[in-house]
């Protein structure tokens, strides 16, 4: 039976544990020879813990725990140690730059062996050597490395490697594309982070062909590593996979220690699992926690450094290949835990595992045409899929194809993770954050409500509200309950406090209606700089197009006309109004991106997206909230959370605390790749923000004007200590007489 079979087979088979300790004693799937077998795990013992009884019943084997007498680096693996891999081969690429070198360097060698000394230098005999070497193996090393779309011709992958090699040469060349013609940050990331597409394609290439039995999950490791290359948060690769494999519990740093930050009661529960939120999780599966976690920040890129830590510690009990992750452990787990006794336990408990039911490594089929092809732009501008016959598409489609979204590519992933642990406060979009009620309540949205919001009480006597924005993923209807709750706010309260940590991003027209309901005054927009190209072109002159024709009819007909207009104007997107004056705005958007191609510029002078200047504030006057705003950011603030942050901070209308936000600072574009490799989705940046002083958000995010990180006792205390910094930053917010209860 094929592998992935029997791995379904094995899966309808198992009932569906509802507590996580009865997947303990579940069937589990061991691997050997190519077959698969099925055997439980035997029960696990569960010792008394600080001299007290307690007896793991139920019918269900818990984790097994055991006071630790030695060092904690020292604790087993739940695997047999492997030896220790030859540090010159601790990556694909850096195992294939060493075999070029020392094939280079037996070459070399052989020449001068031939020579006499007088006719040749060492630099002369090398570069003879690297010529030799490049004609062995078909590489051109004047042009090493460089896509056709840099070097000026297409990749000559004919003569390298198997098929299934040349194949994923192609593959990595449409992805290489993408980023040397349609990636708008690129100069940018050259000046900060001396990014060189050039070089990263030659390693992966290179990497590639030093291997003829490369497998898919390589060469998708490859792919990963070069897009990570870009350092930036909205490009991202993910991968057609099933397997992935988690823990019920979050671990989070602080002050250099990790703790537990949340833990599934409903799979662990305390009886079983006698440790709490706050307890430090000193090692993780043989090592120092800090080293587990930074292993897996080293494999994001090196972005933003806080964003990247927060990010591994998210991945550290949820590894999923389709975003890329490598290595999914599906065996047991050995955590070092200290107890709230203040002993040391050895933890062992199994991961969560579903296995990969998709085909791996499937021979790659070929009818002949080995050039590159060109990726397909899935966007607002040039939807490829779109019926040729049809010249003119009408207004209401236009305009929906421009509302982009400002959202982490990875949204549907981190979705996922929220409906396996819909109570952890930590993820990324979360209704409830870990935000702690700041004071006594005494007006609360109920819990089916579309924002989790209430009144409460300060310290000195006054009311202040709190709202939770999770993404700025919504509708209309959202919109509008948002408008409801800024108008009760507005009445009853002397400021605001307003909760987006850990927010993915989303709409950005829904975060420009949520924004208008937080002024009197209209609220300057970031300018971006934008790759463009014939697609967009397109999208540009089909607009136009439609409002002469719209133009037409206003003539053959002016009172129908009249009505159609007025009709029009009541439309929206997201909840903002498409009125006359955005029209217009379009308008002069469309113009700009057919004057600056017609100019020969393919990337753009600084302009605003979609034409949108500013901010209008909401038309209701009664639904604008006008005191003061205290604004909580996070490391895992995202696209549009970014952009919010620095729009109320730049138009000085709020005040910003937390951590700075992640620098994910522009408008993304999704490709469609036609491969055989398993890619799903990829992702890239076609638009690089830029503030009102002119630094762009990418990379730099938004820096908080007031400064908080978590702290060990906010994590062994349900922050208390952030509650507390909160209200004081608040307090200082408001001026005037206390509001009457």
């Amino acid at each position: 039976m094929p592998r992935c079979a029997a791995a379904l087979s094995l899966l309808v088979a198992t009932p569906s544990p509802a507590p996580f300790a009865a997947a303990i004693a579940a069937p589990v799937v061991a691997r050997g020879g190519g077959a698969v077998m099925v055997a439980p795990l035997p029960a696990l013992a569960f010792p008394p813990l600080s001299g007290m009884s307690r007896a793991a019943s139920l019918g269900l084997s818990a984790p097994v725990l055991g006071p630790i007498q030695s060092p904690i680096p020292q604790l087993p693996s739940p695997l047999a140690a492997a030896p220790a891999p030859d540090s010159r081969h601790a990556s694909p690429l850096a195992a294939a730059s060493l075999q070029i070198e020392e094939m280079t360097a037996e070459v070399e060698a052989f020449f001068k062996a031939s020579e006499s000394e007088d006719k040749a230098s060492p630099e002369s005999s090398r570069a003879l050597a690297s010529k030799v070497f490049g004609t062995l193996t078909g590489e051109q090393t004047a042009a090493a490395g460089v896509p056709a779309a840099v070097s000026g011709r297409a990749p000559a992958a004919a003569s390298n490697g198997n098929l299934t090699q040349r194949k994923m040469i192609l593959t990595l060349y449409q992805v290489a594309s993408i980023f040397s013609e349609q990636y708008a940050p690129i100069d940018w990331k050259k000046e900060r982070f001396s990014v060189d597409l050039k070089r990263e394609y030659g390693n992966a290439k290179a990497a590639i062909l030093a291997d003829p039995k490369i497998t898919t999950r390589r060469f998708q490791d490859l792919l990963t590593a070069f897009v990570a290359a870009m350092r930036d948060y909205h490009v991202s690769i993910s991968y057609h996979s099933t397997e992935r494999t988690r823990l019920p519990f979050l671990v989070t740093g602080a002050e250099g220690k990790h703790f537990l930050a949340y833990i599934d009661r409903e799979k662990l529960p305390l009886k079983i699992f006698p440790f709490r939120v706050g307890d430090e999780v000193v090692a993780f599966d043989g090592k120092p926690t800090a080293e587990a976690v930074n292993e897996l920040s080293a494999r994001l890129g090196g972005n933003t450094a806080e964003t990247d830590l927060r990010l591994a510690e998210l991945f550290l009990t949820n590894r999923r290949r389709g975003r890329g992750d490598t290595n999914i452990p599906d065996g047991n787990v050995v955590l070092g835990i200290r107890g709230q006794d203040g002993k040391l336990y050895k933890v062992r408990m199994p991961w969560d595992y579903i296995p990969e039911l998709i085909p791996q490594d499937v021979p790659v089929r070929d009818s002949g045409l080995l050039e590159p092809e060109a990726p397909q732009v899935e966007s607002w501008a040039g939807d490829s899929r779109r019926a040729p016959q049809l010249p003119v598409e009408n207004l209401k489609n236009l305009l929906g194809r421009a509302f982009t979204d400002a959202i982490h590519p990875l949204a549907r992933i981190f979705a996922d993770m929220r409906s396996e642990a819909a109570g952890n406060p930590f993820l990324m979009g979360a209704r409830k954050s870990f935000v702690p009620r700041l004071g006594t309540i005494l007006w609360e949205t109920k819990g089916n409500d579309a924002f989790h919001a209430y009144i409460f009480k300060t310290p000195d006597g006054r009311k202040a509200g709190f709202i939770r924005i999770p993404s700025y993923d919504g509708d209309s209807k959202k919109t509008a309950r948002f408008g409801q709750i800024m108008a009760k706010f507005q009445k009853e309260t002397s400021a605001l406090v307003i909760d987006q940590v850990s927010n993915p991003g989303g709409d950005l027209f829904y975060l420009y209606t949520l924004a208008s309901h937080l002024t009197d005054k209209a609220l300057l927009t970031p300018r971006h700089r934008l790759i463009i190209g014939e697609s967009d072109a397109q999208w540009a002159a089909d607009l136009l197009l439609e409002l002469v024709e719209k133009q037409k009819n206003l003539t053959r007909a002016k009172e129908s006309a009249k009505e159609e207009t007025e009709e029009e104007e009541k439309e929206e997107w997201s909840g903002y109004p498409v009125t006359q004056k955005f029209m217009l705005l379009m308008v002069r958007f469309a113009q700009f991106i057919l004057a600056q191609l017609d100019a020969g510029k393919r990337f753009t002078p600084p302009t605003h997206l979609w034409g949108v200047d500013d901010i209008d504030p909401a038309p209701k006057a009664a639904e604008r909230y006008t005191k003061p705003i205290l604004l909580l950011t996070n490391a895992l603030d995202f696209s549009g959370g970014d952009f919010f942050p620095a729009i109320m901070q730049d138009n000085k209308r709020a005040t910003i605390m937390g951590v700075r936000t992640s620098g994910a600072g522009g408008a993304v574009k999704p490709y469609s790749l036609p491969n055989q490799f398993g890619i799903q989705d990829l992702s890239a940046t076609w638009t690089i923000a830029q503030r009102a002083d002119g630094r762009p958000i990418e990379n730099l995010g938004v820096t908080p004007d007031i400064a908080y990180d978590f702290t060990a006792k906010d994590l062994r205390t349900g922050f208390a200590p952030y509650r507390l910094a909160v209200l004081r930053a608040l307090a200082g917010l408001i001026s005037g007489p206390k509001t009457t209860p």
